[in-house]
C-alpha cells in the first residue's frame, strides 16, 4: 500500500476555512427555492454546489499527491554462457557443448536461485537476455566471441536490476581485438569464471591470418603474404594455394616441423580486371585435424585501373610548377601531361586541345589563369570542369583574381578580396580531418605530427570563404597561433571535387623540410589528392552494399542502400529490389533469391537474408519509382571461408584468471564449481536492496480534477433547471 501525502501552496487551516465557507454559501443558498422543492433534491443539490465550491478553492491551493511505494529487489545473478562456434570444438577433455550442458545443470548453478534471484544470457557476436534458459537456447553456433561487447551490455542491465554477480562460462577466446579486462573492471561487479575447454595445444593445421593491401591496380603484383600455423604435424608437406574467382594464381608448398609452429607463405596475384578481387588462400587439410574449417581464408582487394590521367595547367613555368610534375611522374599510377603558359598566352608544350582536356581525369591549376590566360583557353577549361572534371588550384602570386572568379562556381572557396600582397605562414591540419584520405599520411609518426613540421609556405592577403559545403581541411598558421583563415579546402558535391590550396612556394616541402621524410609529405599529399580527385565511388545516386565482403555461414547477409536524385536529395519512396545468386562453374543452374529492402527515411534503406549457404555471391540491384526504372548496382560478397572462431582453439586460461581475480571473483574449472553459490553468496554487497519508488501527480492542473469540477457544476445546473428552480 503506498503511502500519500498532499502538499498545498498553503497553510492546511486556510483549507479548513475555505470547507466552511463553501458549506456557510450553500446553506445560505439553498435554505429557501423558488418554487420549493423536495428535501432529498435539495440535499443533492448543496452537496453538488459544497463539493464544487470546495474543490474549486483546493485547486487554487496547487495541491500536489505524492504517493510513495517501497520494494525488496533480491540480489541478481547473471550467467553469461558463450554461444559461439568456439565451444562446440571436441578437444582432449570432450565436447566443449556437452560440458557446458553439464555445468548448466549442475546443483551449483541450480543453486543460484536460492541465494538470490538468477537471470541468463548468451553472447557470441552480441549479448541476449534470456527469459528462460533450455538447451535449445545454447546451440554454439555464434560467428564471433565479443566478450568485451557482452560484458558493456551488461552495464545496462546492471543500472535497472540489482546485479550483484556474474558467472561466466566460457573458453576465453575473444574474437575482438578490444581487451576485456578493461571492460570487465569497469563493470564493477565480480566475476565468477568457469573454463571450458583444454588449456594444451591441439593437432591443427590452420591460415592464421591474411596480410594484402586492400587497394591495388590491374598489371601490378600485388604481394600476399599468409600466416599457416601448425601444431602436431611433422615431416609432412602440404600446399598453400591463393585463388581469386577464375582459380589458382599461385601456390607454395611447405614442409612442416615438429610441435607448434608459424610460417609465413608469400604469395603474390596479378589482377586483370578493375573492380573488387576475392582472393582466397587454403592450405592442404591433414587428417587428425581437430577442425577443417580454418584451413581457408578470405579477403578482398579492391583493383582500380592502371593510370590516372592528370592535365598540369601552369600559369607560367615556376619553381612550384616543376617539382609538382617531377613527383607527379614518379607516381607509376599517374600520367601526367602537362602544358605551362608563356607571356603571350600561349602553351609550350603544344596546344591546349579539347581532346587533352577530354581524356584528363582531374585538372592541377598551378597559378593559373594570370592575365596572360586568353578568353578561349579558360572558356576550355570551364567547360571541362562543368562536365565534372575534379581540379586542384594551387594558388600565386601572379595569378589573375578576376579570371579566378570565373571559375569559382567550380571551387570551394569565394574570393572577397583579391590583394597581392603576402605574407609567410604554415599549414595547420584540423585534428578532425586527421584520417581524411587528403591529409592522411603513411609513416611512423601521425599525420599531424608530419603536417606540423613543414616549412611555411607562402600566401597573399587575398580574403577567401571557405563555401557552406566546403570542408576546411587545415587552417593557416602564424608562428603558434592557429587563424580561422582557410589553408587547405575540399568540396564534393553535385559529381563535382574540387580542391584548393590557398599557399604557394610548395618547393620548401621538398627542399626545406626536416629529412628523412620517406615518404615525403609533398609527394604523398599530390599522390593523394589525385586519387581522391578521381575517385567517383562516392558520387553515385544510387549505392547498395553488402556491410561486410566475407559473412560466417550463420550470419544473416546485411544489405544497405541509398538513393538521391540528380541534386543529391534523398529519396523516400524508391523500391529496392536485391537478387542475390551463388556464382556456380558454368552460371547454369543457379537458384536466385529475391529480397525487398525496407526505407528508414532520410533515403536509406535495409534489409537481409539468412540461411545461405557457404560460397561466392553476386547480387544486383534494382532501384526504381512508382514503377519507372531509376538504376542498377552490382556488387559480391563471400559466405564462409574466414572462421576466427577456430583461429585459437585452446582455452585461454590465463586470461580467465586474471578477469576473475582483477574483479574479486574466482576462477573454477568445470569439475570444481560445487561451492560457487556459497563464494557469491559471502560477497558483503550481496544483499537485498529496498528500492523507493515516488511519483507527484500536480491535481491543480490535472484535467480530471477540472473535469470533475465541471461535471459537479453542470449536474448542479442541469438539475436546478429541470426543477424550474430560479
Amino acid at each position: 500500500m503506498p503511502d500519500i501525502h498532499l502538499g498545498l501552496s498553503f497553510h492546511p487551516f486556510l483549507l479548513l476555512v475555505a470547507f466552511l465557507v463553501a458549506v456557510g454559501l450553500t446553506i445560505f443558498t439553498y435554505r429557501q427555492t423558488i418554487p420549493p422543492i423536495p428535501t432529498p433534491l435539495r440535499l443533492v443539490l448543496a452537496t453538488l454546489r459544497a463539493v464544487s465550491l470546495f474543490l474549486l478553492a483546493l485547486v487554487l491551493g496547487e495541491p500536489l499527491l505524492s504517493l510513495l511505494t517501497r520494494r525488496v529487489e533480491p540480489p541478481t545473478t547473471v550467467v553469461l554462457i558463450d554461444n559461439s562456434q568456439s565451444m562446440s570444438i571436441k578437444d582432449r577433455l570432450g565436447d566443449r557443448r556437452e560440458i557446458l550442458h553439464r555445468i548448466l545443470e549442475s546443483k551449483a548453478i541450480q543453486d543460484l536461485s536460492r541465494i538470490g534471484a538468477t537471470r541468463f544470457a548468451t553472447f557470441d557476436s552480441r549479448l541476449r537476455l534470456l527469459e528462460s534458459l533450455s538447451k535449445d537456447s545454447i546451440t554454439a553456433t555464434g560467428d564471433a566471441t565479443d566478450l568485451p561487447g557482452a560484458l558493456n551490455s551488461l552495464k545496462e542491465f546492471a543500472s535497472t536490476q540489482n546485479l550483484q554477480s556474474v558467472v561466466l562460462i566460457t573458453d576465453g577466446n575473444s574474437t575482438t581485438d578490444a581487451n576485456p579486462l578493461f571492460d570487465a573492471t569497469q563493470l564493477g561487479l565480480p566475476l565468477f569464471v568457469v573454463g571450458v575447454g583444454d588449456t594444451s595445444e591441439q593437432r591443427d593445421l590452420l591460415i592464421r591470418k591474411v596480410l594484402t593491401n586492400s587497394i591495388t591496380y590491374v598489371g601490378n603484383r600485388l604481394p600476399v603474404h599468409a600466416t599457416v600455423k601448425s601444431t602436431g604435424f611433422t615431416d609432412q608437406r602440404v600446399e598453400v594455394t591463393l585463388s581469386d574467382e577464375k582459380g589458382v594464381v599461385d601456390r607454395k608448398t611447405l614442409s612442416l616441423q615438429g610441435g607448434t609452429r608459424e610460417y609465413t607463405v608469400p604469395l603474390g596475384y596479378v589482377p586483370e580486371a578493375e573492380g573488387m578481387q576475392k582472393l582466397s588462400v587454403a592450405v592442404t587439410p591433414l587428417e587428425g585435424e581437430l577442425t577443417k574449417q580454418n584451413n581457408r581464408f578470405v579477403t578482398f582487394t579492391r583493383v582500380l585501373k592502371s593510370k590516372m590521367k592528370v592535365l598540369l595547367l601552369g600559369g607560367a613555368p615556376s619553381s612550384d610548377v616543376a617539382f609538382i610534375r617531377r613527383a607527379l611522374e614518379q607516381d607509376p599510377h599517374i600520367d601526367v601531361t602537362s602544358r605551362i603558359q608563356r607571356a603571350d598566352g600561349e602553351m609550350y608544350e603544344g596546344t591546349l586541345t579539347p581532346e587533352l582536356l577530354a581524356e584528363a581525369e582531374c585538372l592541377i591549376l598551378v597559378g593559373f589563369p594570370t592575365t596572360a590566360t586568353t578568353a578561349q583557353t579558360l572558356a576550355a577549361v570551364i567547360r571541362a570542369l562543368d562536365e565534372g572534371k575534379g581540379v586542384l588550384l594551387v594558388m600565386s602570386r601572379s595569378i589573375s583574381f578576376p579570371k579566378v572568379r570565373q571559375l569559382e562556381p567550380f571551387l570551394p572557396v569565394s574570393i572577397r578580396d583579391g590583394s597581392t600582397d603576402e605574407f609567410s605562414a604554415f599549414v595547420s591540419v584540423q585534428e578532425t580531418y586527421a584520417l581524411h584520405p587528403i591529409v592522411k599520411l603513411a609513416g611512423p609518426a601521425s599525420s599531424l605530427d608530419q603536417w606540423s613540421k613543414l616549412p611555411p609556405l607562402f600566401k597573399l592577403q587575398a580574403q577567401f570563404v571557405a563555401k557552406p559545403e566546403s570542408e576546411v581541411l587545415a587552417r593557416t598558421r602564424i608562428q603558434t597561433t592557429t587563424l580561422n583563415d582557410p589553408m587547405l579546402v575540399s568540396r564534393s558535391v553535385n559529381r563535382r571535387k574540387s580542391l584548393m590550396l590557398l599557399g604557394y612556394g610548395l618547393w620548401r616541402w621538398k627542399m626545406l623540410a626536416e629529412q628523412p621524410m620517406q615518404p615525403t609529405v609533398f609527394e604523398e599529399f599530390l599522390s593523394n589528392s589525385v586519387r581522391w580527385l578521381t575517385t567517383r565511388e562516392d558520387e553515385k545516386q544510387i549505392r547498395v552494399r553488402t556491410s561486410k565482403q566475407v559473412y560466417s555461414g550463420l550470419e544473416p547477409i546485411e544489405f544497405v542502400g541509398q538513393v538521391y536524385d540528380d541534386t543529391y536529395r534523398p529519396i523516400d519512396n524508391a523500391r529496392v529490389e536485391v537478387s542475390v545468386r551463388p556464382v556456380l562453374p558454368g552460371g547454369q543452374g543457379a537458384r536466385v533469391l529475391e529480397i525487398l529492402l525496407d526505407p528508414l527515411g532520410n533515403g536509406q534503406y535495409e534489409g537481409s537474408l539468412e540461411g545461405l549457404e557457404e560460397g561466392d555471391y553476386r547480387f544486383n540491384a534494382r532501384v526504381s519509382i512508382n514503377g519507372k526504372p531509376l538504376a542498377t548496382e552490382n556488387g559480391s560478397f563471400a559466405v564462409g571461408g574466414v572462421h576466427l572462431e577456430f583461429t585459437e582453439t585452446r582455452m585461454n586460461k590465463p586470461l580467465l584468471e586474471q578477469l576473475a581475480a582483477r574483479t574479486g571473483g574466482r576462477y573454477y574449472d568445470p569439475s570444481s564449481i560445487q561451492t560457487l553459490p556459497q563464494d557469491i553468496a559471502s560477497l558483503p554487497e550481496f544483499q537485498p536492496r529496498e528500492l523507493t519508488h515516488t511519483s507527484e501527480i500536480p491535481l491543480w492542473s490535472s484535467p480530471w480534477m477540472l473535469a470533475l469540477i465541471a461535471s459537479f457544476f453542470a449536474l448542479e445546473w442541469f438539475l436546478r433547471k429541470r426543477n424550474g428552480l430560479l
